[in-house]
């Protein structure tokens, strides 16, 4: 038996109703440690490269890490691994709450799912009582009222279920899973993958909280002193235990890096009325995930009317959700809380979603708009004309249609240069920090394996683009930061101890994972592992179609050649040059093993195919 794990995995196969129980493969917690890491393993040790997202042979990888459900308090997270049929590529992503640690609770470290269902269905976990159900009742339910209905036909009130919405039903290809209402893995499309197996829901339940750990002592130690960091970090009014992420409304638009009108602009003339000032003009109260010292996450006490039952929450919109929703499409903060609930039910990803409904305005004020579609324009600002608009996403009506496929798709049909201000990168839309605001994110963006996202690695810099070249220094830090998020994402660890004073690094993730697993491995060398692992996966996708790794590192147009127009970041683009960006590319491959086209080096793609044993 591995500490830290149970050494126990369930398998579902939905085409057979068969349910296996297998041990969890021992190279993937010793080489890939747990979380991200297992589900990368599993996901390219099982799946032929180039099959559909949405088809048959697509695996959903729902993983631990060797710390939820341990005494640690940052670890009320899991992690889901499948090919992401937004951008046909890697795919991880990540939710707090509780559905982790109860996994661990009743016995399991992951679950596999496989094939796909005759019928609509559920899979219920109640410690080693396994079964897929019927679910053809829960059709056409949104996220909450699945959740709700599944606890009561369970009789277990405090079961955890995590859900699609009718966005994941019907294929929107950033559809999320949702658990503990508003708790989203929310990137590249997992509900969509949920959605094409015709899986409902999960619903878990576990009474066994007797994790094996290698060091007891030393991690309850270790749990006693990350608490007192946290007791520190609200000793000084850190922004994040009062309001949770809107604080950083105020930070990242002082920072050039809010996303305005569809990413045209990096500053907003009243971030006062989307951040922290705007949530404490309502009544709310914290809602944290299980044992959190941190408490980010927050709900509202108001009773909004655009609530369907009583029993629904309705969350403080994230940052994420506030820059994309909100600045980026211009509407006022009280249609970002309604549009939050409503993306929540409905089983959508903010940051896609967002960037999808403002792409849209965008055509729609430039003319771009096919004939087709032009009676369902909306302009920036169009408050009702969101609400409607995220509607239709979901439900895959009119213009809904096509922009349930992404902005990347979206602007292959418009036409027009219109791809010249689709965000994203990979297919995965950009998240709400503009990397024209701060030296070298883009390269973070670029080559990261699901696209572009926020949460892998940043430049430890202060400096803009546009006053310096990229530096072999400066994309180290960069590295260095990538390899604590990707630990972190193996263990797995909250995002957000960066709060605590001092905030958690490297040599802390070595001493927890020392602590509960016995191992002296260098975590660092497993954040290598598990980076080649992502880009081995990726680069088989490239291949078969034909093209080089390194053509998918780029960026989108209007963040490599447009300048930010205003604040101190004016003149700005993501680079000085586009030479300047291809250097700082040769950087980030020499230091992680790759040849200068971007392709892993031949000794590393043995030494990973070892690893993973294919």
């Amino acid at each position: 038996m591995s500490n830290g794990f149970h050494n126990r995995m369930v398998r579902v196969n939905l085409s057979t109703n068969q349910i296996k129980r297998e041990t969890l493969p021992v190279n993937a917690v010793k080489n890939f440690m747990g979380g991200k890491g297992l589900g990368a393993f599993i996901l390219t040790h099982e799946l032929d490269s180039g099959i559909d997202p949405l088809g048959h042979e697509n695996k959903i990888i729902v993983a631990t890490g060797p710390l939820q459900g341990s005494v640690v308090p940052i670890c009320g997270r899991y992690c889901i691994v499948t090919k992401s049929p937004l951008t046909g590529l890697f795919l991880d992503s990540h939710a707090g709450g509780f559905i982790g640690p109860e996994l661990k609770f009743a016995g399991w470290d992951a679950i596999v799912i496989e094939g796909v269902a005759k019928s609509p269905c559920f899979l219920s976990i109640i410690d080693d009582d396994i079964q897929l159900k019927d679910g053809e009742h829960l059709k056409g339910l949104t996220t909450l009222d699945k959740e709700f209905a599944l606890k009561e036909e369970l009789g277990e009130s405090k079961a955890r279920i995590m859900s699609i919405g009718p966005a994941g039903e019907n294929l929107v290809k950033f559809a999320c899973v949702t658990s503990d209402s508003f708790r989203n893995i929310g990137r590249g499309g997992v509900g969509a993958v949920f959605g094409s197996k015709g899986l409902l829901a999960i619903a878990i339940k576990g009474s066994n909280k007797n994790l094996p750990v290698a060091n007891e002592e030393k991690l309850k130690q270790l749990a006693k002193n990350l608490r007192e960091r946290a007791a520190k970090g609200r000793e000084v009014d850190h922004w994040i235990y009062q309001v949770g992420t809107p604080a950083l409304v105020n930070f990242a638009s002082q920072g050039d890096q809010i996303p305005v009108k569809n990413f045209q602009f990096g500053t907003v003339e009243n971030p006062e009325e989307f951040g922290r000032e705007a949530v404490e003009a309502h009544k709310t109260k914290k809602f944290p995930c299980y044992k959190c010292v941190i408490q980010c996450a927050h709900v509202f006490s108001d009773d909004y009317s655009f609530k369907d039952h009583e029993y629904h929450i309705a969350a403080v919109p994230e940052y994420e959700t506030l820059g994309l929703i909100g600045t980026n499409c211009d509407v006022k903060f009280e249609t970002v809380v309604e549009a939050n609930y409503l993306l929540n039910k409905l089983g959508l990803d903010s940051i896609s979603a967002g960037s999808a409904c403002a792409f849209f305005m965008e055509c729609s004020e430039k003319g771009l708009v096919p004939t087709e579609y032009t009676e369902e324009k909306i302009m920036f600002g169009d408050d009702k004309g969101l609400l409607s608009l995220i509607r239709k996403i979901a439900y895959r009506e009119g213009v809904g249609e096509l922009l349930a496929e992404g902005t990347r798709k979206t602007a292959e049909v418009f036409g027009q240069d219109s791809h010249k201000f689709a965000i994203n990168v990979k297919g995965l839309d950009m998240a709400a920090w503009d990397p024209r605001g701060k030296l070298a994110l883009g390269l973070s963006y670029a080559t990261a394996a699901v696209g572009a996202s926020h949460l892998r690695g940043w430049p430890s810099t202060s400096k803009l683009p546009k006053d310096e070249e990229v530096s072999p220094e400066i994309v180290r830090t960069m590295i260095e930061s990538t390899d604590l998020k990707l630990v972190k994402d193996s263990l797995i660890i909250c995002h957000f101890t960066h709060s605590i004073i001092p905030a958690l690094d490297i040599e802390d993730t070595q001493a927890l994972y020392e602590a509960v697993t016995g191992s002296s491995t260098n975590v660092v060398e497993i954040a290598q592992n598990i980076w080649s692992l992502t880009r081995y996966f990726n680069m088989r996708e490239f291949k078969i179609h034909k093209n080089p790794a390194g053509v998918y590192d780029t960026l989108p147009h209007r963040i490599l050649n447009e300048p930010l127009p205003t604040g101190s970041a004016a003149g700005s683009k993501a680079f000085i040059s586009k030479e300047d960006f291809q250097q700082g590319l040769k950087y980030l491959y020499s230091m992680r093993r790759c040849k200068d086209d971007g392709d892993l080096t031949d000794h590393e793609v043995t030494r990973i195919e070892n690893l993973v044993g294919i």
